[in-house]
């Protein structure tokens, strides 16, 4: 497969979480789709091999994980409870919670310490 990309999905709290993780570096880099993964789930593999080329740039140097979030969200449901499904799915398949940067709306940076 394109960057030994694949589709996987874990059983997390009342529902399962689809991802994607490719590439051949050590670190992890993750990914989270925003608004757009209402329209279009990441699950399936022609969408890992997509979402692989899309980001080709860090597959040499990165472990990309691209996270959907939670199935069967129920009414109500917060973004501090999405929080915690992120970090108990990434705790469940090894990603570490320690993270250094990532750039949010209009390219700014927020680094976690």
């Amino acid at each position: 497969m394109l960057y030994n990309s694949q589709s996987c999905q874990i059983d997390i709290a009342d529902g399962t979480m689809n991802y994607i993780e490719f590439g051949k570096g050590r670190q992890p880099l993750i990914i989270l789709p925003g608004l757009s993964d209402g329209i279009s789930p990441v699950h399936g593999q022609m969408q890992a091999i997509i979402l692989a080329s899309a980001y080709k740039k860090f597959a040499r140097d990165f472990k990309v994980y691209i996270f959907s979030r939670k199935s069967n969200l129920k009414y109500g449901y917060s973004t501090r409870e999405m929080a915690k499904d992120q970090a108990n799915a990434m705790k469940a398949i090894g990603i570490s919670n320690d993270c250094g940067s990532f750039a949010g709306r209009n390219d700014r940076t927020i680094s976690c310490y």
